[in-house]
C-alpha cells in the first residue's frame, strides 16, 4: 500500500490526515496537520497508536480509539499544543479485516456558529470520501484513473502540462463526468491539496472560510493547489480576492465548473482577473455519452466493485452491455455507479439479460436493442416482459397462467425462465 500517495489523494478531499496501518501504526500524516504545530512527522511516523507516547500526543488518541472499536469516531481531541480538534477515525475494511484507520481533523473549536458552519460543508463534502478512496487505490479491477478515450487522455495530459508548469487550471465540463477526480490525480502529485465546494453555502459563509484568519488558503498551510468546486458560484468580488489570496500565499488555484470560461464571461459573471488567470488554461471534460470506451471501463469497475461489496458474481450479457452503452447516462459517473449497483443487490440472476435491467435503461436503449438482436430475441424480450410482469402482480403460476391465456404448466416453465424461480 501507497500510503504517501494515498494520504495525499485524502487531502483533496479534507486536510489534517493521518493513516494507521492494520497494526495500528501511523504511516501516514499531512504536511498541513504538522503546519503550525510544534511536532513533525517522524515524531508520529512509525509509531502505534496505544503507545504511551502517542497517548500524551493526543487525548484521547482517536486512531486507538477506532482500532480497538472498528468503528467510526468522532471526537474532540486536545493535541501536544493544547488545541482543541474536531477529529473523524475511519475504519477501512477488506474482506472483512481492517486494513487501515483513516483520520482527518475537522477543524479547532471556536465556537457553536462555526462549527454549525462548517458542520454543513463538511456533510456535502464527505459523502463521497470512501467512493474517492476505493477509486484511487484501484480495488477490485479497477483503474486509478479511467482514461480509454482519447478525450480524456487529452484532457489528462493537458492538465498534467498545465501542473507540470506551475500553472492555474481551469476544468469544465457536465456534473459527475470527473472533474474533481482529474484534478485530484493530476495536481496532488505535486503536493498537499485543499478541496472547497461553492455549492452549498452562501457567499458570507464561503467569505469566511476562504479568505477569513482560518482559512487553509495560507503560506503556513503547505498546500500546494487548492481545487474550488463550482468556482464561478463566487462572485466577481470574492474571485479577486481569492485568487489573490492564492497568489500571495503561492497556492495554485484548480477551479471546476459546468461551464467554460467562455460561456460565463459571455454572461457577464466573470471579473477581469478571473478571465486572466484561468482562460489561457481550460480543459473540456466531455460527458460519458461522448467518451464510450471510458463508459465500458467505469460499467466493469462498478460491476466489480458491487460484486465484491455484496459477494455476488453478477455478470451482463452481451445484449445487456449493449443496452447500458447505448444508454444515455445524464448524470454521467455517479449515475453508472447507482444504477449498476442496485443491477447487482436486487437482481436474483447471476446472468443479468436486457429484460432484467431496468425500464430507464431499455427504453432508452430499445433502438440499440432492435438493431442487434434477432426476430427471437425481440419475441423473448416482450414475452419476459409479459410473464415478469404478470408474476410481479400475481405471484401464483396459476393467476399467471389465467392472465395470459396459456396453461399452468407453461406459466410454470416460463416463470423459472425468467424469473429463475420453481414455482407451484
Amino acid at each position: 500500500m501507497d500510503y504517501e500517495q494515498l494520504g495525499h489523494i485524502l487531502e483533496s478531499i479534507h486536510p489534517g490526515v493521518t493513516i494507521a496501518d492494520s497494526s495500528g501504526v501511523f504511516r501516514f500524516v499531512s504536511n498541513s496537520y504538522l503546519s503550525g504545530r510544534s511536532v513533525k512527522g517522524s515524531d508520529i511516523i512509525g509509531k502505534f497508536a496505544g503507545s504511551e507516547e502517542m497517548m500524551k500526543m493526543f487525548s484521547p488518541c482517536v486512531t486507538q480509539m477506532v482500532f480497538e472499536s472498528h468503528k467510526r469516531v468522532t471526537t474532540v481531541q486536545k493535541g501536544v499544543d493544547n488545541e482543541e480538534t474536531f477529529v473523524t477515525g475511519i475504519p477501512v475494511f477488506k474482506d472483512g479485516e481492517l486494513e487501515m484507520i483513516i483520520s482527518y481533523s475537522s477543524w479547532e473549536i471556536t465556537g457553536f456558529d462555526d462549527l454549525r458552519e462548517r458542520y454543513n460543508v463538511l456533510q456535502y463534502q464527505n459523502k463521497k470520501l470512501l467512493d474517492e478512496i476505493e477509486l484511487m487505490t484501484g480495488r477490485d479491477g479497477g483503474q486509478r484513473y479511467i482514461a480509454q478515450s482519447s478525450r480524456s487522455r487529452d484532457a489528462r495530459r493537458l492538465a498534467g502540462v498545465f501542473c507540470d508548469a506551475g500553472c492555474p487550471c481551469y476544468i469544465y465540463g457536465p456534473t459527475g463526468s470527473g472533474k474533481s477526480y482529474l484534478a485530484s490525480t493530476i495536481y496532488g502529485k505535486k503536493g498537499t491539496l485543499y478541496t472547497y465546494d461553492c455549492a452549498p453555502v452562501g457567499e458570507e459563509v464561503i467569505e469566511k472560510e476562504l479568505l477569513g484568519e482560518r482559512s487553509m488558503i495560507s503560506p503556513l498551510s503547505g498546500i500546494y493547489a487548492v481545487i474550488i468546486k463550482h468556482i464561478d458560484r463566487l462572485s466577481p468580488r470574492l474571485q479577486r480576492a481569492v485568487l489573490e489570496k492564492c497568489a500571495k500565499a503561492g497556492i495554485v488555484p484548480v477551479g471546476l465548473s459546468e461551464h467554460s470560461v467562455e460561456e460565463l464571461k459571455g454572461a457577464d459573471k466573470l471579473s477581469e482577473e478571473f478571465i486572466s488567470e484561468f482562460e489561457p488554461y481550460q480543459v473540456q471534460m466531455y460527458s460519458l455519452g461522448e467518451r464510450a470506451e471510458d463508459l465500458k471501463s467505469f460499467i466493469d469497475y462498478y460491476l466489480g466493485s458491487a460484486n465484491k461489496k455484496y459477494s455476488r458474481s453478477v455478470e451482463f450479457t452481451p445484449r445487456a452491455m449493449g443496452c447500458l452503452l447505448g444508454y444515455d447516462w445524464k448524470e454521467n459517473i455517479d449515475e453508472v455507479h447507482r444504477i449498476i449497483e442496485r443491477i447487482v443487490l436486487t437482481t436474483e440472476k447471476k446472468k443479468v439479460d436486457v429484460f432484467d435491467l431496468p425500464d430507464r435503461i431499455t427504453g432508452g436503449s430499445s433502438e440499440v436493442f432492435a438493431q442487434n438482436a434477432s426476430l427471437k430475441d425481440m419475441l423473448e424480450f416482450y414475452e419476459s416482459g409479459l410473464v415478469m410482469r404478470a408474476y410481479e402482480k400475481y405471484r401464483t403460476s396459476v393467476a399467471v397462467a389465467q392472465k395470459l391465456g396459456i396453461s399452468q404448466a407453461t406459466a410454470v416453465r416460463k416463470i423459472h425462465k425468467y424469473a429463475g424461480r420453481d414455482v407451484e
